[in-house]
């Protein structure tokens, strides 16, 4: 009778551990699942929004000093002058198809306007979550540009 007994709470144990840990890890993948796809839309914002300070700098040969600078210039989806340091077209900038438009952009991404033409935006996410090297990269797009509109 007690290896029936021993038997049974052995089984009621393992069933007692095993059910929460297989719902923390359903948990856990669905969680990772929303960051990654949440880091995804403030990647794009991120890319678009600076491919259209990259492009205004190209146009206007300078960075806009305020969002209503930005709003007003009509994107286009290329660079007059192509720079290797950054993508010449849109489409490869924003690597999102359809690409999030400027309103979504700004909500969602915290922008420090400089105060002289040729210091380009710093771009931060407000707190969300974004792939691995997609701020930096954007950062290296706009000093880039930031140098080739000071001339150096």
């Amino acid at each position: 009778m007690t290896t029936a007994r021993g038997k049974k709470a052995f089984w009621i144990t393992v069933a007692v551990a095993l059910i929460p840990t297989i719902g923390m890890t359903v948990f856990a993948w669905r969680m990772v699942a929303n960051v990654r796809a949440d880091a995804a839309v403030t990647d794009a914002r991120l890319r678009e929004l600076a491919w259209a300070c990259l492009a205004y700098a190209d146009r206007f040969g300078g960075f806009p000093n305020a969002e209503s600078e930005l709003r007003a210039f009509a994107v286009p989806s290329e660079l007059r002058t192509p720079d290797g340091r950054f993508p010449s077209t849109r489409a490869a900038a924003t690597q999102a198809s359809p690409a999030p438009t400027l309103d979504e952009c700004l909500e969602s991404i915290e922008v420090e306007w400089p105060t002289v033409r040729d210091v380009q935006p710093i771009l931060r996410p407000k707190g969300k979550p974004t792939l691995q090297g997609t701020a930096p990269t954007v950062g290296q797009w706009l000093y880039a540009m930031a140098e080739r509109v000071r001339g150096g």
